[in-house]
């Protein structure tokens, strides 16, 4: 049975409540999850809107989840979904981060910036047309963060409808001409208190991340949204997620694209 206004609204405030107050929200038992799609993007949209005129958030792009077939395995789901990012949670490189709760793994990830708006009537979108769409590329770590313990095994609707996990991102410098740097197979290192821990390329997000860009444009464009000149799009993890701990230097490391860097605070 689909979700009244009331109970979209009244989820939407009980996930805010939960980031709000740093409180850990139990992941029901599986019979009784959220496993509506339409309705999880419904609270997401109602969350969006109190955040937007009771806290002052501003949404400045989309994050993409589960375009990454390790991460899909690690949140045990089958097709991405998106989220919003945030200007009041996201900052420029090189970053320090305080005590945010809730925050779950890395993700290094390529990111775009659309340069014009795009009519959601022209869908479907292809990865050639968003390349030509784009203002600039740029390297990027994406938290990811959510009340929901065990996080893991919340499930596709219950994280779409808490913002698809979004906890933090960490923008590098945007480059406007990427047209020499292989985005597909050019070789992305993380590294944590100066030790790898993982490697991984532009082409483990499944078509690349004009391709997922693509994904999340028909997406929008089959619910009458579209995307707009200035938005930021996170593409999804180019390695498997790293756990977040405290009082660590965390570097990704995207070759000529650039690099992402990051401390937290300690225990």
């Amino acid at each position: 049975m689909p979700l009244s206004n009331d109970e979209v609204i009244s989820r939407a405030r009980t996930l805010l409540d939960h980031r709000f107050r740093r409180m850990a929200n139990p992941v029901s038992p599986e019979a009784e999850r959220l496993s509506d799609m339409t309705a999880a993007y419904a609270i997401q949209d109602a969350a969006d809107t109190i955040l937007r005129t009771a806290h002052g958030y501003k949404a400045i792009g989309y994050k993409i989840a589960g375009t990454n077939p390790a991460s899909r395995a690690h949140l045990k789901i089958t097709a991405p979904f998106h989220g919003r990012l945030y200007d009041k949670l996201t900052t420029t490189s090189p970053a320090a981060l305080g005590d945010i709760p809730f925050l779950r793994v890395y993700e290094p990830e390529i990111a775009i910036q659309i340069d014009r708006d795009l009519d959601a009537a022209r869908a479907p979108f292809t990865a050639d047309q968003i390349a030509a769409a784009t203002r600039a590329v740029l390297p990027a770590i994406e938290i990811i963060g959510t009340p929901f313990e065990p996080w893991a095994q919340a499930g596709a609707p219950n994280l779409a409808s808490d913002n698809a996990a979004f906890g933090y991102w960490i923008m590098g410098v945007p480059l406007r001409d990427w047209s020499g740097i292989d985005l597909l197979d050019g070789v992305v290192t993380l590294t944590i208190n100066d030790e790898v821990k993982a490697t991984g390329k532009g082409r483990n997000v499944e078509y690349g991340a004009f391709g997922a860009s693509a994904w999340l444009a028909n997406a929008l464009a089959a619910t009458g949204c579209g995307l707009k000149a200035g938005d930021y799009i996170t593409t999804g993890s180019v390695t498997p997620p790293i756990p977040v701990a405290p009082a660590q230097y965390v570097v990704a490391d995207f070759g000529p694209l650039g690099k992402v860097e990051l401390r937290t605070s300690g225990a």
